[in-house]
């Protein structure tokens, strides 16, 4: 056999096929790398390459030898066989990394315009040997900040020190230190007084693209340090988080008037987020519905790019957010908006965003019950599920959005510790803080329903003190009081309650005041006023029309359950059951395995209870 590969010079065909294949595969690279191809033009030249390696060992083995040969039938078949095998195969790379460059933007970048490759120079100081002291501690306590930071590339601080009493124009830092971004600013110190003021410039353009000033009181200069480090690198991963946005959607496409179209589109959405976060949903709307309308005109500039039509689902999301859970304005936009996601799917099934969109869209009509069976609603919640784990998989795990969500599906599953998981992974993912109030929601929510009132407590801290006009983390501080051993706080409950009702949006503020008034209740219960836990529920009830899913009855059967009224307790789980007939496969699931939450463990032995899920 090596006689006869050794005499049809099968080796040096392989070699001489494999040096040709480099030599290609090297002038593609370098076409790619200057943007003349797009990047999936290496992936197609590399896996025909590779698919051809067998053609190459077939023409050696019949043609190799010296003299004259003729082409043989099995020959003609072998090889038709490899080109068949090499265009299916090379067809299912190209659709299957439809979307692999939109979940990697960073890498389409050079190093100079790349916003997350960050230098932070040292702060300038204005006052003295202690603002000389803050100055450089500020920056070097920012520099280990950000370089813990996924997703960013941070210049050293011996790189940074190169410039540090050196007069430089910023483009020759940016190109001398490889990064897109730069940090500088002064710390001042006056009186009993500090201030910062620090800006986030593009190296190459010398353009500032964010700037922020703190001014805090005087103190402990480690502590002082230690904070205006965390908030500072709060406001740059978000900054950065931006620009790369805006940057990634400039490269992705050649066409000027459909980028422009899109960015004057994000403005609206931005607008819009302002005008919901006033309560003024009629203004919101209407800027959403402009934004949909700029997003058409760009996709018929570009009707290639991806980018418009996903925005275009997103922006129905947030319309059918507009109308809390009113049923017929949910399904018009839900439905709007899985034809987009569809469509962006169509022709990129592997993009991380469109699958994400996918699942957030199904998730939302599964948790509003607009599902028409429950076999229906059963293969909306799986198919979300799936949607979510293929969209973190297509962006290399790091997509804390999507991880959120996953979250929160897991906890609606009972898989409070995966959920936990998920959300933790999403709060160390997340580079740019896009959805951390989300995250640190997750994170809270599953340590409660796994009854750990340290990590809830801990989470909900961070939360407050991170985002003090979120409503979530005034709903958490009442949701703690009804976790055992945690009512040293109820005397602060109503007012707590106060701060929820005022912070919510207006469409569930009155569902919110309700629900944390039930919080409220399981407080009393554990703290043994069983009287007033009950007029609590009384007062705290409601209709249909206020709480269509009929949630605060679930809420209600934990205070009866705690009150010892397993009876009680259990019909009002069943009111719950009825407007939520979907929950109650998971529900039977989790007694048949004697795991159901805390909550519910007291109705495990209920006959009643039994009963009402099915179980002997």
């Amino acid at each position: 056999m090596l006689r006869d590969l050794i005499e049809r010079r099968v080796f040096r065909y392989v070699v001489a096929y494999a040096a040709a294949s480099w030599g290609v595969l090297e002038v593609i690279d370098q076409l790619v790398g200057n943007d003349v191809l797009p990047q999936v033009a290496y992936r197609i030249v590399l896996t025909l390459a590779i698919c051809g390696l067998p053609g190459a060992l077939i023409v050696s083995w019949f043609h190799g030898a010296k003299g004259r040969q003729e082409i043989p039938p099995i020959e003609r078949w072998l090889l038709a066989a490899v080109a068949v095998f090499a265009l299916t195969t090379t067809g299912f790379v190209t659709k299957m990394t439809a979307g692999a460059d939109a979940a990697r933007p960073v890498a389409a970048l050079s190093p100079t315009e790349n916003p997350a490759r960050v230098a932070v120079l040292y702060m300038e100081p204005r006052g003295g040997e202690e603002a000389e002291f803050l100055a450089s501690g500020l920056t070097e306590a920012l520099i280990d900040q950000l370089s813990e930071v996924r997703g960013l590339y941070v210049v050293s601080r011996n790189g940074s020190q190169v410039f540090r009493h050196v007069q430089a124009p910023p483009d020759s830092i940016a190109r001398t230190l490889e990064v897109g971004s730069l940090v500088a600013g002064t710390v001042s110190v006056s009186g009993d007084r500090v201030r910062v003021d620090v800006a986030l410039t593009s190296g190459l353009r010398g353009e500032q693209l964010a700037s922020r000033r703190l001014e805090r009181p005087r103190a402990e200069i480690f502590a002082l340090q230690d904070e205006l480090a965390d908030t500072v690198a709060v406001f740059l991963r978000r900054a950065i988080g931006r620009e790369l946005g805006a940057r990634f959607l400039r490269s992705a496409t050649k066409a000027v008037r459909a980028w422009e179209l899109v960015h004057q589109a994000g403005q609206e959405q931005d607008g819009a987020a302002l005008l919901v976060a006033a309560n003024d949903l009629d203004a919101a709307a209407r800027r959403l519905a402009t934004a949909d309308s700029l997003l058409a005109l760009a996709e018929q500039e570009d009707p290639a790019w991806v980018e418009p039509v996903l925005q275009r689902g997103w922006v129905a999301y947030a319309v059918s957010r507009l109308g809390g859970v009113e049923r017929s304005h949910n399904e018009q936009w839900i439905a709007r908006g899985l034809e987009h996601a569809e469509r962006a799917l169509a022709s990129h099934p592997n993009n991380a965003d469109a699958l994400e969109l996918s699942a957030t869209l199904r998730y939302r009509r599964y948790l509003l019950n607009l599902a028409g069976s429950p076999t229906e609603a059963d293969e909306l919640f799986h198919r979300a599920e799936r949607d979510f784990r293929a969209s973190i998989a297509a962006n290399g795990g790091a997509r804390a959005s999507a991880q959120n969500s996953l979250s929160h599906l897991l906890i609606n599953k009972g898989e409070l510790a995966e959920a936990k998981l998920n959300a933790l992974q999403a709060y160390a993912t997340d580079p740019f803080l896009e959805n951390v109030n989300l995250t640190l929601w997750r994170i809270f929510t599953a340590s409660w329903g796994l009854q750990d009132g340290v990590e809830a407590a801990r989470y909900c801290t961070e939360g407050n003190r991170r985002f003090p006009d979120d409503y979530r983390f005034s709903q958490c501080r009442l949701m703690l009081l009804a976790l055992p051993g945690m009512q040293e706080g109820l005397a602060d409950a109503w007012r707590v309650l106060d701060e929820f009702t005022e912070e919510s949006p207006p469409q569930v503020r009155e569902v919110n005041r309700r629900r944390g008034m039930m919080y409220i209740s399981i407080a009393l219960a554990r703290a043994g006023m069983a009287d007033s836990a009950k007029s609590v529920i009384y007062a705290a009830r409601t209709g249909a029309d206020i709480d269509p899913l009929r949630d605060l009855a679930q809420l209600e059967s934990i205070t009866w359950s705690v009150l010892g009224n397993t009876k009680e307790a259990v019909r009002q789980l069943e009111v719950y059951l009825s407007a939520n007939p979907q929950a109650l496969h998971g529900l039977r699931t989790d007694a048949q395995r004697h795991d159901l939450p805390w909550y519910h463990q007291p109705l495990l032995d209920e006959p009643e209870f039994r009963a009402l899920v099915g179980l002997r």
